[in-house]
């Protein structure tokens, strides 16, 4: 009886982590470049062996968040300083805890002609931070980016936009909002030449499917609920047994 009240425990704790995550990624709906989260379990074959006391081992047993990186829709927004990644790829991202990559290019120009993130971080080219020297001589609507990366001003190049990858990308860890951390052994590198595709004027919006979310949530929802019945029936039934033993 108690071992099925632990049984029944044990099941709802990953369910609680993957309504936090749904919740989370229905948050982030309209956020741009956001990825969503999604949440596996991993059991080893002796999780859930009984224990003296009568409760499983779960010690085996790990939730564990994966970024799904799909990529979203791209859309339209005739702003020269969006961009958005068609295929593989990151854009690198100067932070004061570091490096970071995002899919997220809504980017403006700062006063200094630094092109930096809504947040103010230093968007990253070739040789150091994007930056188009004298802006007060060019007007920014002849500012451009090309597909590979290229950034010129009245046609002139001036550098290159630093696009990234890292050999596992599931690695990925999300530090606030679209950026990502690699892992401690993960050195982005630059995708190659022939390989870039980025899109002035678009942006990626977040890969969430609000229906895919919301279904799960249901399904999690009376899933939780049956464990909680379940419980609270092995509790009142247990109850009644120690009422007979006390007669």
């Amino acid at each position: 009886m108690i071992k099925g009240i632990y049984t029944s425990e044990a099941s709802m704790r990953p369910k609680m982590t993957r309504m936090e995550v749904i919740a989370n990624n229905l948050a982030n709906i309209n956020s741009t470049g956001f990825k969503r989260d999604r949440v596996f379990i991993e059991m080893l074959k002796e999780s859930g062996a009984p224990s003296s006391d009568g409760r499983s081992d779960l010690t085996g047993t790990n939730v564990r968040r994966v970024v799904d990186l799909a990529p979203g829709s791209l859309q339209p927004t005739n702003n020269p300083f969006d961009l958005a990644l068609e295929g593989t790829g990151f854009f690198a991202v100067e932070t004061p805890n570091g490096v970071r990559l995002t899919r997220n290019g809504h980017f403006k120009l700062a006063t200094d002609g630094s092109l930096v993130t809504a947040e103010g971080f230093h968007v990253q080219g070739e040789n150091g931070n994007v930056v188009v020297p004298s802006i007060d001589k060019h007007q920014q609507g002849n500012i451009t980016i090309n597909e590979a990366g290229e950034v010129l001003a009245d046609r002139e190049p001036l550098t290159r936009l630093r696009i990234v990858t890292v050999a596992d990308p599931d690695q990925l860890q999300k530090d606030h909002e679209s950026l990502l951390i690699p892992g401690p052994d993960q050195i982005p590198v630059n995708v190659p030449q022939d390989q870039l595709h980025v899109r002035q004027g678009f942006l990626e919006e977040s890969n969430v499917d609000a229906i895919e979310e919301m279904t799960a949530m249901i399904e999690i929802s009376r899933s939780f609920e049956t464990d909680q019945k379940i419980i609270q029936s092995q509790d009142a039934t247990l109850d009644r047994s120690m009422d007979i033993g006390r007669v």
